[in-house]
């Protein structure tokens, strides 16, 4: 593809980003106070297409070639990671709001970003991700007591990794203040550095710059969700196809040359012979 048409389809995909931002605005104001979440999203996507707007046009008034177009994955990153952090409010405003289009409207826009997000990864010729797995589905836990059972699939080290949504109060860019401590809203979450304890290697995307996801093992807490019970994971090897629904299916035991082996909670066998796993981050926690 060449790279005037690659600036147009950006051009596209920032205004795409715009009318997606001035969307979750309008589904913010319909549910009152408990729409902050969506308003915060809507800020932060309207940021990210003035970005893309001003990319382009530097871009196109300097000239690209293929090698400086692939700085758009950075976008394709972060969108996805709204996209994530979309169906986490989704589920936070479900319990408390009575007014359920408002749910389905955020689902849509949540698939919207995602989407949004691939299609801008596509223009840089690239994967940013390593794990190209297409799963429609994924086993659920026989014992799981949600109501819903959403799966957000990541890796760590190149390992694929699988958590379920309601267990995941906020995904967070950011270094880490003070080492193995991470600061948000006024409280510290100790960081569980996957990296260090197991002896990865980090991919990293952008070295300036670091997401966590914090994490609690055993689900939802929103009255206090940043509890002792929280946890912050370094992400960098993010993969944002992330969300899907699960079934219900019998896990199986953790392969032996697993990394994470020891400290599976679940694990299930996927297509293409790979295997996912539900980390216990209580136990990673504890054995550091």
């Amino acid at each position: 593809m060449k790279n005037e048409k690659k600036l147009w389809l950006c051009q596209q995909y920032a205004q795409k980003a715009w009318t997606l931002s001035l969307c979750f605005a309008q589904e913010a104001g319909r549910i009152g106070h408990f729409g902050r979440g969506y308003a915060a999203l809507a800020d932060e996507t309207r940021t990210l297409a003035n970005k893309l707007f001003e990319y382009t046009g530097k871009a196109k008034f300097d000239g690209a070639d293929s090698g400086e177009l692939k700085g758009i994955v950075d976008f394709a990153f972060h969108i996805g990671l709204l996209s994530v952090n979309a169906a986490v409010e989704i589920l936070r405003v479900n319990s408390i709001v009575t007014d359920l289009s408002v749910n389905k409207s955020m689902a849509v826009l949540a698939d919207d970003l995602r989407n949004l997000a691939l299609d801008i990864n596509a223009l840089a010729d690239t994967r940013v991700w390593q794990q190209n797995t297409v799963l429609t589905e994924a086993a659920a836990p026989l014992k799981s007591t949600y109501a819903t059972d959403f799966f957000f699939r990541f890796s760590i080290g190149g390992i694929p990794l699988v958590e379920n949504v309601a267990n995941i109060s906020e995904i967070i860019s950011g270094l880490p203040e003070g080492g193995d401590m991470f600061k948000i809203k006024s409280k510290t979450l100790p960081v569980i550095n996957c990296y260090r304890h197991f002896g990865l290697t980090p991919i990293v995307l952008n070295k300036n710059n670091r997401i966590h996801m914090i994490i609690q093992p055993d689900g939802p807490d929103i009255e206090n969700f940043l509890s002792n019970d929280m946890y912050a994971v370094p992400i960098d090897d993010l993969d944002i196809n992330t969300i899907f629904h699960s079934k219900i299916g019998c896990p199986v035991p953790p392969k032996g040359n697993h990394a994470l082996a020891d400290y599976a909670r679940e694990c299930w066998d996927a297509v293409g012979g790979g295997q996912f796993v539900f980390v216990d981050w209580r136990k990673v926690l504890e054995s550091a």
